[in-house]
């Protein structure tokens, strides 16, 4: 399984993937072609389950929104052309039928057009089309399989009767497998069969059509022809897969490969007089590609079961790295991700029997021979088929390899474990690369390159090398972390917050009245007199500006570092407060309305929407007059821009912070009343984005003061609610 030595096999495959996203609408689906930039509803469709695949979720999610958006009354989708097509319907629902699989929005708009499908059969399994002579209707067949989906995902056994009843009819048409098909139109017509069980009807025809196939891996586009079909050969590949005629198949992909053009797409059609696209980069074909890049994976597990072991030993240092990390949990579901033949799962339920083990593997003939204490279920790491947050621990041994965007897998494996669940990853280290032969798609890790994205979801994540007899010293490489919101040490909370600022420093600017512009609404909502609160003081700045302006302040952190920082603070200002040192999560250890006012700034984006609530709960109790809050603001795009390039370049500071679009919901969900918000410090949003910006400067600076709160820029969102 070799491809273009210039490329690798992961390289073209990210090529491909990249020229759909290129190739991609705004806001809508993917292009017809290179040189037809409207988007074509058919491949829209049959590529949502091939993005889901690839683990490209927000992708699939816009092409299956935009399905919804374009479905017609009846239940039917167009063409390019404009007219309502039963093949381009069909490959709609495979998209929605897929997506409904994951989000129940989806499943009134999938129903709709397996209605509009079903409706639109003859009573003998017959789908008439439109089409003109050089498209069979036997394509039709290719509707089927997306039918008997949509039957099975929302429980309705009529539409997988009907599935049945149509490739009944076609299989009586004496001319429904023909090599006077262009091979696109006749690879259809075979996949839909395989797909709908009809294995046996297809083979013989497919081993005859796999004899035209050249020494460069191509099959003619029709009999008799020099040039092949891009989409065609890449179609059959799949199929060839299917039926277990792996030589074939591996060819077919190597030519595919082959003449993949630099921008990642490729011709509808190559050779001498070619005529089908030959100058047009078609989006079906990248689809296809990738598919078959799948499969090829696939594939290579099913055929090579034989040489993945079944046992492993009761001492080996890759199951000691697990068990103890398993160890302070009593009981749970457990996921073995890429399991193979469950292996480390039987150790696992040797050593911890009232753990339930799920199992998940991409081939089928290694899941064969897993235990059956195990839950089996066939799939890809890339799109695992669980429910978010479904697991009490998660592992992952020497699979991770075999993921062709293993990052993608990483962020599956942590979605679909709960929080506070361990994540456990062991694989090969890059460092000892060439100590053995590996497949084209398989690659080994740096241990920061992991552990970098590891630490997006699990903050405490660590690595350490783990050594294997017979293999180098530390030959492998084992990740461990707890999925959760990041909350920074005290140590480096401090670290952070106060960023090398000294007290004097910080002095001096308060007593220069340089104050940052989210003071403003503290200040406009309180009073002289009035005991405020802050929770999570940080460096004291806002804290010792309100008792400037008479407010009686209490100041509250969980870093005694910070307290003592606060304490000096207010010390060399000459003003007076109370200083507690606590953990808000433990519940603050405070007298019930013993303060008029509580109030956050740049703290409860640290915490999950339950905790906040729990937090404001407490706050409410504490406040005779309300509470207030300041948090990173969702709608700031300029934050938001400057953040996550510094989160790509490893210097953003803060830890996880999720920023609110609103936080309305949460304080009404703690039982405050007359809930108000606007964003402040717009200006200030444009310092995390880097550079001077002159231009948006002058943007903002020409706007009135109520335009700039109508676009809702600020940095920080400003939330009150009031008590009574």
């Amino acid at each position: 399984m070799r491809f273009n030595k210039k490329t690798g096999f992961t390289a073209g495959y990210r090529k491909a993937l990249e020229w759909i996203k290129t190739n991609t609408i705004e806001e809508k689906g993917i292009v017809v072609s290179s040189q037809q930039k409207f988007p074509y509803l058919e491949v829209t469709g049959y590529l949502v389950p091939t993005l889901m695949e690839a683990g490209e979720f927000d992708l699939a999610g816009q092409y299956a929104g935009f399905l919804v958006f374009m479905q017609r009354p009846n239940g039917s989708f167009a063409g390019p052309d404009g007219r309502e097509y039963i093949f381009d319907s069909g490959q709609a629902l495979r998209g929605l039928a897929r997506a409904a699989g994951r989000r129940e929005q989806f499943k009134p708009f999938a129903q709709k057009t397996a209605d509009y499908l079903v409706a639109s059969m003859h009573s003998d399994g017959r789908l008439p089309a439109i089409y003109n002579d050089d498209i069979p209707e036997a394509v039709h067949v290719f509707v089927l399989p997306a039918l008997v989906e949509a039957g099975v995902i929302l429980q309705r056994p009529d539409y997988i009767d009907a599935a049945h009843r149509s490739a009944a009819y076609y299989q009586r048409q004496s001319n429904v497998l023909s090599e006077g098909y262009l091979t696109h139109f006749l690879a259809y017509i075979l996949d839909g069969f395989i797909d709908v069980g009809e294995v046996e009807f297809v083979r013989p025809f497919v081993e005859k059509l796999f004899f035209t196939q050249r020494k460069d891996g191509s099959i003619p586009a029709y009999a008799g022809v020099n040039w092949a079909c891009s989409t065609g050969v890449a179609q059959l590949a799949i199929i060839a897969y299917k039926l277990g005629m792996y030589e074939q198949a591996d060819k077919a992909l190597k030519f595919v490969r082959s003449i993949q053009n630099p921008s990642g797409g490729f011709f509808g059609s190559y050779g001498s007089r070619a005529d089908y696209f030959p100058k047009a980069e078609i989006s079906w074909a990248a689809k296809f590609f990738i598919d078959a890049a799948h499969m090829s994976v696939k594939s290579f597990f099913d055929r090579h079961a034989d040489i993945f072991l079944k046992e492993v030993p009761e001492n080996d240092p890759r199951f000691k790295f697990v068990a103890d990390r398993l160890m302070p949990f009593k009981t749970g579901k457990v996921l073995d991700a890429g399991c193979g033949k469950g292996r480390f799962s039987q150790r696992i339920h040797q050593h911890f029997p009232d753990w339930e083990i799920h199992g998940l593997d991409c081939s089928n003939e290694l899941l064969k021979e897993a235990g059956e204490f195990i839950h089996k279920k066939q799939g890809s790491l890339l799109c695992l088929p669980y429910p978010d947050e479904y697991f009490e621990a998660v592992i992952c041994i020497e699979a991770l390899e075999h993921t062709i965007e293993y990052g993608k897998a990483i962020m599956e494996m942590c979605r679909v474990l709960k929080k506070d669940g361990i994540l456990i990853i062991i694989d090969k280290n890059l460092k000892h690369a060439g100590a053995m032969d590996i497949t084209d798609f398989e690659q080994w890790f740096d241990d920061q390159q992991v552990l970098s994205m590891i630490k997006k979801y699990c903050p405490d994540a660590q690595v350490e090398s783990i050594s294997l007899k017979g293999c180098p010293e530390g030959f492998f490489l084992g990740w461990s972390g707890t999925k959760g919101l990041v909350i920074l040490d005290e140590q480096a909370w401090h670290g952070a917050i106060t960023a090398g600022q000294t007290v004097e420093e910080l002095a001096a600017k308060i007593k220069g009245n340089d104050f940052p512009v989210w003071c403003k609404p503290l200040l406009v909502h309180t009073a002289p007199d009035d005991v405020v609160l802050e929770l999570g003081s940080g460096t004291g700045e806002l804290a010792a500006i309100c008792s400037l302006y008479g407010r009686q302040v209490q100041a509250l952190d969980y870093s005694q570092e910070s307290i003592d920082f606060v304490k000096a603070l207010f010390q060399e200002l000459g003003l007076t407060a109370q200083f507690y040192c606590q953990d808000i999560l433990k519940g603050i250890q405070l007298p019930s309305s013993s303060v008029d006012w509580v109030f956050s700034s740049g703290v409860l984006e640290h915490f999950s929407d339950h905790q906040i609530i729990a937090i404001l709960k407490d706050s409410k109790r504490l406040g005779r007059k309300g509470v207030m809050s300041l948090v990173p603001n969702a709608g700031a795009l300029f934050y938001r821009i400057g953040k996550y390039k510094m989160e790509q370049e490893g210097t953003w500071a803060y830890g996880r912070e999720v920023p609110k679009l609103t936080m309305r919901p949460l304080f009404e969900a703690a039982g405050l009343n007359d809930v108000r918000e606007y964003s402040v410090g717009a200006t200030h949003a444009l310092q995390f984005w880097g550079s001077a910006h002159e231009d948006i400067k002058k943007f903002f600076g020409h706007l009135s003061m109520e335009e700039i709160h109508s676009l809702n820029q600020g940095y920080l969102l400003f939330t009150i609610g009031t008590v009574q």
